[in-house]
């Protein structure tokens, strides 16, 4: 298990200086399946997640990063994500285009998924804090997630390991998503203004309590990444 401080390693050298020094600010082609190109509209994107919903305090901050991110730069960001769809993902299951293909995935776990949430929700909660506003690997800005000391990152890990049960993990960044990037952008982001925004907005955030509270983890069921929901509660319409 990945310590506090093999986990602020790692996260420092990608979170601090998260904008490539280049002029042009390169997409990845993937992004195109939640990003329609040029519009910016959230595209179809079907699937399921385990996830803790926002206390109204740090959503409301994430709205208001989120509502000057796209103020400077939204002809280069997707539609705005409605915020109060925000959330800290603990464990990614199955996503994908095709509803066909990933939805009998969904069913199949969603028996072990219910099982696992209870689980997870028994470890309690979890003290975490806001630390950087970065740029995750071209696709999207983020919050990053930090746990508050070494025994409550122990318990999250702890939380987030039941699940590869279902889909085996890799190494954890926990972050709350403000934006995704536009691919085809009308106005192509510029690195250097991006990355102005992104120091200013890091300083409006550090430190803020974020508290990872049982009864706000859920299995969420999503048909873009603009659209989550508990999954006992509403059950995805057929296409």
């Amino acid at each position: 298990m990945e310590t506090l401080h093999g986990f602020d390693e790692r996260v420092g050298e990608f979170q601090v200086n998260s904008v490539p020094g280049e002029p042009v600010f390169g997409l990845p082609a993937s992004l195109e399946e939640k990003v329609m190109p040029r519009v910016g509209v959230l595209r179809p994107f079907y699937g399921d997640t385990i996830a803790y919903f926002l206390d109204d305090r740090v959503r409301e901050l994430a709205g208001e990063i989120a509502h000057d991110l796209h103020g400077r730069f939204g002809e280069s960001l997707s539609r705005p994500l409605p915020i109060e769809m925000a959330h800290v993902t603990l464990h990614d299951l199955h996503a994908g285009p095709d509803r066909a293909q990933v939805w009998p995935l969904v069913e199949a776990d969603a028996g072990k998924a219910a099982e696992l949430v209870a689980r997870a929700r028994a470890v309690g909660p979890i003290r975490t804090r806001c630390t950087t506003v970065f740029n995750l690997v071209n696709t999207s800005v983020v919050v990053g997630i930090r746990a508050a000391d070494e025994d409550e990152h122990r318990k999250l890990l702890s939380a987030r390991a039941l699940f590869d049960e279902i889909v085996p993990s890799g190494p954890f960044t926990p972050h709350i998503t403000l934006a995704y990037y536009r691919p085809t952008a009308p106005t192509p982001l510029a690195p250097g203004a991006l990355r102005a925004a992104l120091s200013e907005f890091t300083a409006r955030v550090t430190g803020t309590p974020v508290m990872l509270a049982p009864e706000r983890l859920h299995v969420l069921h999503f048909d873009s990444m603009g659209n989550y929901w508990p999954a006992q509660l509403l059950p995805l319409a057929p296409s």
